[in-house]
């Protein structure tokens, strides 16, 4: 729908909500896919996700460079919704882990044709005035549709007993006519820009992660990191910023990715409390984004992340201790499922935290170039830990890799701590466009 100049209508929104609850419904089903359904191990679970989110990256490069030089972006958008239909269909023939990995990267890479173009529609199709208001939006409604999907793949695997698989292919077959509606909707309801922006142009705008995930499939972004060169420099305490903050993410993935295996093998998890995890963790990071800029107002950016980044490590290792004191499982799968969830929302104040922190260390006009560089940084930490975390936990314990991951991210936040950062703070601008 379009309305005066092109500029959008309501209903706009439609297509990009049911692919956000798309991904939502399956935001869980690695572990749960490769553990129970295929009955393989945690360094697999930790392969798969690392493998994907490679596919990823090359694509992102890709599709936006193409849709940039083409010129056209409504296209884009309906290959990467119905492309992840094409691909995720084909879940139910799936019989061994080769073939899931070789899905899952497929899904990735055509995935990715809708992301760099989605910001960039929008913001083509409406007035500069109206920027902020709709990127806001844009922001709520991809976390609202990850959330939804992840309600609703709850309902879905309610009567599942513990270890029961069958509902997991069917589960992936849902979400990709999810993906099909979302395509379909995009003919109709998202129309082509009558004029183009230069990414270059809008650098002062810029994309933040509001939902944690265990790998790089983000809902959008606005810079590519390989965009060519502008004749500006990052200072060497920016580059410092952006190494330690990949090496927090990469402390982080060592201990998210094999954490629902050690729920599924140590505490008799089954497909119910893992979506369960994964929605807590969506919900309290969804809550926190809002008030994560007045804290950081009110408490100063150091001070913020700081107790941020020392209550993951707390409870990185209380999950590695709390089992040789607790000895009741069920118990126990409360305590980790409220711990999942409490990470949620201390993702929040970190990123916000983070963002905050390059944005006031760079020249504004590369502002989303730095921050897209980061983004990309923070994939590059999800594929490195995630590919490690696996074969940590197989072969040392899930306990050393919890130990190992809290060890990761506090040599990370001692680096952090070494750069200064410019003590006055400045809210983060409504441009920013979380994601």
């Amino acid at each position: 729908m379009v309305g005066k100049n092109g500029d959008l209508r309501k209903g706009w929104f439609i297509s990009y909500l049911f692919s956000n609850i798309a991904g939502g419904i399956n935001t869980p089903l690695i572990p749960l896919f490769v553990v129970i359904y295929l009955r393989s191990n945690v360094s697999l679970v930790g392969i798969t996700s690392a493998l994907a989110s490679a596919a990823s990256v090359p694509a992102l490069v890709y599709w936006g460079n193409l849709s940039d030089r083409f010129g056209r972006r409504k296209i884009f958008i309906f290959a990467g919704f119905f492309g992840s239909f094409l691909t995720l269909i084909f879940i139910p023939f799936v019989r061994g882990i080769g073939e899931y990995i070789l899905v899952l990267m497929a899904f990735q890479i055509v995935a990715m044709a809708s992301v760099p173009v989605s910001t960039m529609i929008i913001l083509e199709n409406t007035e500069e005035s109206r920027w902020p208001s709709i990127m806001s939006s844009f922001n709520m409604i991809t976390s609202i549709g990850t959330v939804l999907g992840l309600i609703f793949g709850s309902i879905l695997v309610l009567g599942d007993t513990a270890f029961t698989t069958s509902s997991l292919p069917d589960i992936y077959v849902i979400s990709a006519f999810i993906y099909l509606i979302a395509a379909i909707s995009s003919l109709y309801l998202l129309p082509e820009p009558r004029r183009r922006l230069r990414r270059s142009g809008i650098n002062y705008l810029y994309t933040v992660r509001v939902i944690e995930r265990i790998r790089y499939l983000p809902s959008f972004v606005l810079h590519i990191f390989t965009e060519g060169k502008n004749g500006h420099r990052l200072s060497g305490s920016l580059k410092k910023y952006l190494f330690s903050t990949t090496l927090l993410m990469f402390g982080f993935q060592i201990f998210f990715v094999p954490f629902p295996v050690f729920l599924i093998d140590r505490l008799g998890a089954g497909n119910l409390q893992i979506f369960v995890m994964y929605l807590l963790n969506s919900v309290f990071s969804t809550i926190a984004f809002r008030p994560a800029g007045t804290l950081i107002n009110r408490f100063g950016i150091t001070r913020t992340i700081t107790s941020s980044i020392v209550a993951r490590i707390v409870i990185f290792t209380a999950a590695a201790f709390i089992p040789f004191i607790i000895t009741g499982s069920f118990v126990l799968l409360i305590i980790m499922l409220a711990f999942y969830g409490i990470l949620g929302g201390l993702w929040s104040l970190i990123s916000i935290s983070e963002v905050t922190s390059i944005s006031k260390m760079c020249e504004k006009n590369v502002r989303g170039k730095t921050i897209g560089a980061y983004n990309s940084l923070n994939g590059v930490g999800q594929i490195l830990g995630a590919g490690l975390s696996g074969f940590v936990a197989l072969y040392l314990g899930y306990e050393t890799d919890f130990i190992i991951a809290a060890m990761v991210v506090a040599v990370g936040l001692s680096f952090i701590l070494k750069i200064r950062i410019p003590h006055t703070f400045e809210s983060l601008p409504p441009e920013a466009a979380p994601k």
